[in-house]
Formats: C-alpha cells, structure tokens, sequence
C-alpha cells in the first residue's frame, strides 16, 4: 500500500471517528439539544407572531383611533384633541388603550402639552411627557427638555437643572443643534444660577460661546450672563 493510500485510508478513519463522537454526544445529549431547539423556535415564533399578528395589527388600529384627535391638533384645538368625545377618542384615552403603540407615543406628547399649557396641571403634563419614547432626534431632545422644565415649573430645581442639562448634551449632538442647543445650555445655565452652582453655569454659557453662531439670540444672552458670573469670581 502506497503512503497515500495510507493517508486517505487514516483520513477516512478520522472522519468516521469525528461522526462516531457526534452521534454519540447527539444521543447523550438528545433531549437537551430537542428542548434548546424548541425553546429557539417558541421565542422565534412568538417574536414573529407579536410583530405581525400582534403589534402591526394593534399600530393600525390606534391609528385609526387617533384620525380625528390628529385633525383637531392640527386646527389648534388641542383641549377636544386629547379629551375627546362621545364621538371620538382622545388622546388621554388612546395612550392609555394603546399603550406601547407609536401613536401612544404621539398621544402623551400632545397630552403633556395640553396640561402644561392649557390646564397648568405640570404634574400631569409631567407624567405623560416621561412616557413618551420618540425616535426622531430632534423630538426627542425637546421631549427631555419639557421635562426638565416641568421640574423647575414644580420648583424642583435639581431635577429641572439636571434634565435640561441632559436636553442641552442632546441637542449639541442633534441634527438639530443649531436651534435646540443654545436654547437647552441657556435653560439649564439660568437653573444652574438659581441653585448657586455657578461653575456648572458657567461651562454650559462657555459651550454656547464656543460652540454656537452669533446670530442666534441665546448666544447675546449667554454673553452677558458669562460676563455677568465671570465678574463675580
């Protein structure tokens, strides 16, 4: 026999030796292989069935709900859009039978904006605005800065300051930057001021200074605040 036929011949050896051990560890270990593949295939399956029989359905649907509400927002009429009718739903009933659905999203957002501007009711708008989870940057930035207001509204200055100084580190890194930044570094500044800690102050006024055009009328008042706090080091 040649050395290669010796070496095919201990390769095939090998080979069978390989399938004789997986078939082995298969058999030992066929019932837990079978449960970790069923469970794979339930958690696939229940995924798939959420999404398509489930949540795209239920988005549909809240939309539907949500027609008129959207209309009467768009005329400005935003105390029926969310407290809606015998006709209709509103928002405050949409988000909470839609809740989880993207058009809850929308229904807290206008909820929050209805008792922060009309009813004065801050805890409220408060509570609807920390439910809504846009994914659009620029929506995003506004909804964690209406927040931070919504504290300093409620007197609670540390949470105010910190949520607006959350708004302002959003919006410098936004497609949105240049109209929601200075505006968020400047609301947080002022808070900042208000609690005595000028140092934070002063960095967030430093950044509008830096890092903004001049033409945007937050850069003029972060100017005179910056000298106004640097004065009195």
């Amino acid at each position: 026999m040649s050395k290669e036929e010796i070496k095919k011949e201990e390769s095939i050896l090998d080979i069978q030796q390989v399938a004789s051990k997986t078939e082995m560890f298969f058999e030992k270990n066929r019932k837990s292989i079978t449960i970790a593949m069923t469970a794979v295939v339930l958690v696939l399956g229940g995924f798939f069935a959420f999404q398509f029989l489930y949540k795209k359905p239920r988005e549909v649907e809240a939309s539907n709900a949500a027609i008129r509400a959207d209309l009467l927002v768009e005329m400005d009429s935003i105390r029926l859009a969310v407290q809606g009718d015998a006709n209709f739903e509103g928002y405050e009933a949409i988000a909470a039978n839609y809740s989880g659905t993207k058009v809850a999203d929308r229904a807290h957002f206008w909820c929050g904006v209805y008792y922060r501007d009309i009813a004065k009711d801050y805890a409220t708008a408060l509570d609807h605005f920390k439910q809504v989870g846009f994914d659009d940057e620029a929506v995003s930035v506004e909804v964690t800065g209406c927040i931070g207001d919504m504290y300093v509204m409620m007197n609670n200055l540390e949470e105010g300051a910190s949520w607006l100084e959350k708004a302002a580190k959003q919006a410098n890194n936004s497609a949105s930057r240049d109209f929601t930044g200075p505006l968020y570094n400047l609301k947080a500044s002022k808070v900042y001021m208000e609690l005595g800690n000028n140092d934070k102050a002063i960095a967030l006024l430093q950044y509008v200074i830096d890092n903004y055009e001049k033409r945007s009328p937050e850069y003029g008042e972060s100017e005179k605040l910056l000298s106004y706090l640097k004065a009195k080091e």
